[in-house]
């Protein structure tokens, strides 16, 4: 197999190292990728852990100051710091008639805004496993093609057509299908493996920001 890459056409061998950078590149991704869910995962899975004991809402807004991989804490983190604010200010000006209102919106607009945030985060570098995953294949093809035709305009040349003179030169047009579906295949897995897990956190942080918005409005 090396043989007949080293030995191609100089195109088909700028494919070949192209799709090799492509799957190198993937897999680099998927291993942080999986690095970065992973401890996203245990991280949300301790603080709302520490979340459900009814512990003071101080210690718990101090334990997401130092969880800063967890969307769940970064989520009660800027909660307790509105509600903070709020009061702050109701202590300099009094409360306005429509004080409690006007705070549950606050409250709800900046649990979006920080859900936006850590959707963005998680869901960072999927798009190049997705590029990966659905343009390889056709870059290998590509390859596949011009080895075919080169290997045809050799046998016009030389007028011979026995398969031992076409086999060696299709076998190294297909290399380039096989390295396209090399770097293909993982990315493609991760990618879905990826945004399941990162369904399932947006899923966690939606329901979070409604307890949330419950546990902080009783309060009031």
């Amino acid at each position: 197999m090396w043989s007949m890459i080293f030995t191609g056409n100089w195109l088909a061998f700028g494919i070949l190292l192209l799709l090799l950078f492509m799957s190198i590149f993937s897999w680099a991704i998927i291993f942080f990728k999986w690095l970065e869910l992973r401890q996203v995962r245990a991280e949300n899975s301790h603080f709302y852990d520490v979340y459900v004991r009814d512990q003071p809402l101080s210690s718990i807004y101090t334990l997401s100051q130092k969880m800063r991989g967890a969307p769940l804490a970064r989520m009660f983190e800027v909660s307790y710091q509105e509600i903070a604010a709020f009061r702050g200010q109701m202590e300099k000006s009094g409360p306005p008639d429509d004080a409690r209102e006007r705070l549950m919106l606050n409250l709800s607009r900046t649990l979006e805004r920080v859900f936006n945030q850590q959707n963005m985060r998680l869901e960072g570098r999927l798009s190049v496993l997705a590029i990966i995953s659905s343009s390889a294949p056709y870059i290998g093809l590509f390859g596949t093609v011009l080895g075919i035709i080169d290997a045809f305009a050799k046998i016009g040349m030389t007028g011979v057509t026995s398969l031992a003179v076409v086999a060696p030169g299709i076998s190294e047009a297909l290399i380039a299908t096989a390295m396209g579906l090399v770097a293909a295949i993982p990315a493609l897995m991760a990618y879905n493996l990826f945004r399941n897990r990162i369904r399932e956190a947006n899923t966690l942080m939606k329901n979070f920001a409604l307890d949330v918005t419950n546990r902080l409005e009783r309060l009031l």
